[in-house]
Parts: C-alpha cells; structure tokens; sequence
C-alpha cells in the first residue's frame, strides 16, 4: 500500500484548549461502531457519564448549546482527560486528518476547517510538496476500478499543481491554463478518448500562456458579463443552496461582503480594492497558490469514481475566488486593516460550511457541472 501526504503534513499537534474555534462545538460527532462498544462497555465511574451523554440511536455523542457534551470549560475533552486517548472514537483522533482512498493508494491531508491546520497550510513560503511511502498494510480490492483512468489523473494533477505553482506567471494567467487545461481534458473523457491525454498535456505544455493562448482568452472573455456582477451572481448561485452548519453563517457572509460590494459597484473600483488588498496583504498571491493546490490534491483524483474532472477544478477555482471576497471584504470591514490570522478564520469557517457536509460539497459540484454561472467562458471572469 502506497501513503501519500503533503511534507507538512506531520507538522501538525492539535493545541486543545488554545483552539480559537474547537472542533468539538458546531456539528455533530458522529461514534464509529467500535468505539461504541467500547463506551458500552467501559467501567468505573465514568461510565454513567458516557451512558447519558451518548445518544446511542444516532450513534454520535449530545450537544450542549452547539457543544459536545463531553468539552468542558476548558475546551478540553472529558473523555480523553477522565477516560484516557485510547478511548477516543475514530472521528476525534483522526481530526483534522483526512484521508481519499483508492485501489492501493490512501492520500492523507490536514483539513484546511481546522484552525491550526489552516495556520500551518497558510503560513508556507515555499511550494507544497508531496511524500510516498511504502506502508504494509492489507489492500481492498474495489470493484470496477478504473485502474488507467486513475493513472491518467494522478500524471494530470502534478501537472495541474505544476501549473499552479509557477510563480513566474501572474495568478490570473495560472487560473486560465488550469481552467482550460481541464475543459479540454473533460472533453476526452466524455468521448471516451482517454488515449489523447498525454497528447493534450503536451500540447498545453508546449503552447505554455504564449500569444495563441492568450488570444483565444481574450476572445472567450470579450463583451460579456463584467466581472462584479459575475462574482455576485456565483454567490447567489451557490450560498441558496448549501445547508447551513452553523447558525451564524449568513449572516457573516452578509456582514461580510456588504462592504466590498457596496464599496466596488464598478469593475474599475473592485480592481482597485483588490489592488489595495493586495499591496497591504502581499503574501496573498502566494496563499492563493497553496488554496489551489488544497483543493486539488483532496479532490481531483475523485473523479476516478464519477469522471467530474472540470468541476473538480472550477470548485478549486470558486472556492479560493470566494475566500478572496471574504478576505477583501474583511479588509475593508475592518478599516483597511487585515491580519494573517483573519485569512485562518475566513479560511477555516468557509471550509467547515462546505467540507464538512457531503449534501455541500455534492451540490457545489452539481452546480459546478450544471450551472450556466460556472461554465468554462464565465468563470474566466474570476
């Protein structure tokens, strides 16, 4: 069995009650069946604890005012204090650890919805790198496994993230080879052309962001939708259609972007808001690189079990032109004042919404593969 994991990976301690924002308040835990049986069954006096503050029907442990049970004044977990960390349930001993499992593969990540993970991904300089491991471990099999399909995607995603990570392009340029890149890929695929794969890597990789290229964007990109009401009308898209996790999440949203977009009516007023956010948040270029390759190392290689190559992509590319918003908005909220730590909580909070609810993230990619708002000409305008 192959393990993958970003370099950074093993950088990772949790800092328990130091969090700014637990993960043991806002959803429900949900009790892997072992650790049930384990808590069924465990002596002393703790038990009676664990007896009342289990509900058992659903498997996850009670709430409290939006809080586990078990997280007491300290942010601090009763369980693992009274009961030991062996007594743990899968869920919060492996948090924020994420893990895509594929036919002899399994890739680890730290989700981008923990505060400290988060701190940990943002704070890079360098470019994100990746570690295999051999690791002798049983290997399940899976039925109808597209063995070639997942090999053509894990050679696409490094060169996607290579793309990505080019930092002698402007980020704009970077969005608009991976987008394309992926749009033509896609088509193969759904023509069941597999075998021109390594034909259209070659012919991106040649045609590079050269004057072709940036003619055809040019062309796509000419008399359409300007650009602010295009990001407004991705959020109408989107924010309608997600369950909402916590209770206060429109509400900041609405708080939130209310003064970029009161503040940039205009094309040329949201240029130069971003401009400003830029000049006082220099290091934004490259956290932008790094939330790009977050969402494409989790996620590309899923399209081995449902073929949705470009969504997967136009997530990535959504996803991090939302965190922007926030983080624009946020700047000019506060006064024109932004912190790295502000980035950490945009950061954590957009990504507990949507990652942590299969119903989000299953409708975010069903928007992006149906919705006219996300097709390929449209999102250049991001």
């Amino acid at each position: 069995m192959q393990i993958t994991f970003p370099a950074f990976y093993k950088e990772f301690s949790c800092i328990a009650g130091a969090c700014p924002d637990t993960c043991c308040a806002g959803w429900q835990i949900m009790i892997d069946d072992r650790s049930l049986k384990k808590y069924r069954h465990f002596k002393g006096a703790f038990r009676n604890r664990l007896y009342n503050d289990i509900d058992w029907k659903e498997q996850a442990f009670r709430q409290y005012d939006h809080r586990c049970a078990f997280l007491n004044e300290e942010n601090l977990c009763d369980i693992y204090s009274e009961a030991g960390p062996d007594m743990l349930c899968d869920t919060c001993r492996k948090y924020p650890r994420h893990i895509e499992e594929f036919e002899g593969l399994r890739e680890y990540s730290l989700s981008l919805s923990c505060p400290e993970a988060a701190r940990i991904f943002l704070s890079r300089k360098e470019k994100t790198t990746f570690v295999t491991i051999e690791k002798e471990t049983p290997e399940e099999t899976y039925d109808d496994f597209d063995y070639l399909l997942f090999t053509a995607l894990m050679d696409t995603r490094d060169y996607l993230i290579s793309i990505v990570q080019d930092r002698n392009l402007p980020m704009e340029l970077r969005r608009h080879k991976l987008l394309a890149c992926t749009h033509d890929f896609q088509l193969a695929l759904d023509k069941n052309e597999l075998y021109q794969w390594e034909d259209i890597r070659a012919r991106h990789q040649s045609s590079g962001v050269g004057d072709t290229f940036l003619a055809k964007i040019q062309k796509w990109t000419t008399s359409r939708t300007d650009p602010v009401t295009y990001r407004k009308q991705v959020w109408k898209a989107v924010i309608p259609e997600m369950e909402v996790l916590r209770k206060r999440w429109r509400k900041y949203l609405h708080e939130t972007l209310l003064p970029l977009y009161t503040a940039c009516d205009s094309e040329e007023k949201f240029t130069s808001c971003c401009q400003e956010f830029l000049a006082a948040c220099p290091d934004w270029t490259i956290q932008e690189e790094q939330l790009l390759v977050y969402w494409i190392y989790t996620y590309f290689c899923g399209a081995v079990y449902d073929d949705q190559i470009f969504a997967k992509i136009k997530m990535a590319v959504v996803c991090t032109a939302m965190i922007h918003d926030l983080a624009v908005g946020t700047y000019l909220a506060n006064d024109h004042h932004f912190t790295f730590y502000d980035l950490v909580s945009i950061c954590y909070r957009f990504s507990r919404e949507l990652e942590h609810s299969d119903l989000n993230l299953n409708e975010m990619e069903r928007l992006m593969d149906e919705d006219e708002i996300f097709a390929f000409r449209n999102l250049l305008l991001i």
